[in-house]
């Protein structure tokens, strides 16, 4: 069996670590990179009018705060909604060179599941790490708060992607990576088909290689209403949805099975 699982990294707009910060901030559009909302809030509703139309649940990794501050609880509800931090920390200190200890960690795991709980009436089941970089202690002890599954780790795609359990005792559903046609490096991040770098065939592609288990689409809430080089006309909108909607539905029509990253962790 195919399983196709979409998932949304509900961020603040176009993060970026400030060094020496816990919180990220949003790249510079002239004033300054303190964290901006809108976008990730106004594609959330893109996203769910989208998924909703087409009859399927997604999985939103959620910033707790930007889950809050963006107005996006409004929409996702009827959907999966996860962790994904507090305010997009650099749990690894790679980006930012802050630290964290065990306490640090487990009141931002807290605070992050308390405001989700707030926000959609229910504790999240599942994490992903900002930046795909997780903290291996904060990993540990994630069961401790209900977290059963983590999607913090690429695997190189082959004929099967099948979550797996972890050492940590919760279910590892990763995201894809592979090389395409050209051999040029590829993963399940829509992120350069945003960018204008690469077509929705080769995500199609790339999924459709699988013969068996879990594929995992990643995206960006903000990157519906704006990339790296600025906000998008509402025919840039259009186009990133289409091209969203391209893809399910193309994977739909092969014979994939969409689910939520709950219903997949369960696979196992």
């Amino acid at each position: 069996m195919r399983y196709l699982c979409i998932t949304v990294d509900l961020d603040r707009d176009v993060n970026i670590p400030v060094r020496g910060s816990s919180a990220a901030g949003s790249i510079d559009r002239g004033a300054g990179t303190s964290p901006r909302f809108s976008s990730s809030g106004k594609g959330a509703e893109l996203l769910v009018e989208l998924f909703d139309s087409l009859g399927v649940k997604a999985t939103f990794f959620a910033e707790a705060r930007t889950l809050h501050r963006s107005g996006a609880f409004n929409f996702v509800k009827g959907h999966e909604v996860a962790m994904h931090g507090l305010d997009h920390e650099d749990f690894t200190g790679e980006r930012t060179g802050m630290g964290y200890d065990y306490g640090d960690l487990r009141e931002i795991t807290e605070m992050s599941i308390s405001l989700i709980r707030d926000c959609v009436g229910m504790n999240p089941k599942g994490f992903r790490s900002p930046y795909m970089s997780p903290n291996e202690d904060m990993l540990s002890f994630l069961s401790e708060y209900g977290i059963v599954y983590d999607s913090s780790y690429y695997t190189y795609a082959g004929d099967s992607i099948l979550p797996y359990r972890s050492e940590y005792g919760i279910t590892e559903i990763p995201v894809p990576k592979s090389v395409d046609r050209s051999g040029e490096p590829i993963t399940g991040y829509l992120w350069p088909m945003h960018e204008g770098t690469r077509d929705k065939e080769d995500f199609i592609d790339m999924a459709d290689s699988m013969n068996e288990g879990v594929f995992v689409i990643a995206t960006h809430s903000w990157h519906v209403c704006e990339n790296q080089k600025g906000m998008l006309d509402d025919a840039g909108v259009k186009r990133n949805i289409n091209d969203i909607r391209s893809i399910v539905e193309t994977l739909m029509d092969r014979g994939f099975d969409v689910i939520s990253m709950y219903d997949a962790s369960r696979i196992v």
